[in-house]
């Protein structure tokens, strides 16, 4: 058999997630080949969640981070697929928690573009960069905007912005507590770290039973729409006479409740 053909085999074997078959061919000097799109066998396992033959090409010194033909790496593969046990296996051995594709995405970029929430928790724990954009200007905020992923954009927004209660006073809770987004469609987010923190005005929006995670306000065509836990919806409508006043100050007005359903 061929070197050709032993590497033509590992590329299967990987795919199949057939361990022994992989750990034999490997010992018969199998080359780390890769198919024509330039998917390598680090590539495959990482795609289909195979984290022993994972760690085996590890142990063999292959490629972290190596290239398809779209640029993709490993990590890529890994975070879009959904598999956190191969994303961490990744890291810790060293591939580039913020490398980009040939789309300029990262692996954060396509964790939250699939809506796996755990991955992009991870990944942020790894110090993946929230602050990068696509070949589309699109960061990772702007994807969970569009896909309306309420649970990743919550993630996202306490890693853009950290918040100390301990450090923020009465005068300038409002400033501090709120944070503004502009995404690529024209959307407005804010989020407001509770937490404890006297909100002013806005405390009367807060159900008493309190909250256990930032507030999220998307903000289009003059609506604010509030979301909050437990279906809990605070609407607010500018009107004209109050257009002036909350072009001035449009951190003093009180959202008004609606009803819960």
């Amino acid at each position: 058999m061929t070197l050709v053909d032993l590497g033509k085999r590992l590329l299967e074997a990987t795919r199949k997630g057939q361990d022994d078959e992989v750990e034999k061919l490997m010992a018969n000097g199998a080359p780390f080949t890769t198919d024509w799109p330039g998917t390598s066998p680090l590539h495959l396992a990482a795609q289909h969640g195979h984290y022993s033959i994972a760690e085996v090409l590890l142990r063999a010194d292959v490629s972290r981070d190596a290239l398809t033909k779209v640029d993709r790496t490993p990590l890529h593969m890994a975070t879009a697929s959904g598999h956190a046990h191969i994303m961490e296996l990744l890291v810790r051995n060293g591939a580039d928690v913020n490398a980009k594709d040939m789309l300029k995405k990262t692996a954060l970029h396509w964790a939250t573009e699939h809506h796996h929430w755990d991955i992009v928790k991870l990944l942020i724990e790894y110090r993946a960069d929230v602050h990068t954009f696509s070949k589309f200007n699109k960061s990772a905020f702007d994807i969970a905007l569009e896909k309306n992923n309420t649970k990743i954009l919550v993630i996202l927004q306490e890693a853009i912005q950290t918040v100390n209660p301990e450090e923020i006073t009465e005068g300038d809770f409002v400033d501090s507590l709120v944070h503004q987004v502009v995404g690529s469609e024209g959307q407005r987010v804010i989020t407001i770290v509770t937490d404890g923190v006297p909100l002013g005005n806005f405390q009367a929006t807060i159900p008493s039973a309190g909250l256990g995670q930032p507030l999220i306000v998307a903000v289009q065509d003059g609506q604010q729409i509030l979301t909050v836990p437990a279906g809990q919806v605070a609407e607010e409508t500018v009107t004209e006479e109050e257009k002036e006043e909350a072009e001035k100050s449009p951190l003093t007005k009180k959202p008004r409740m609606g009803d819960d359903k």
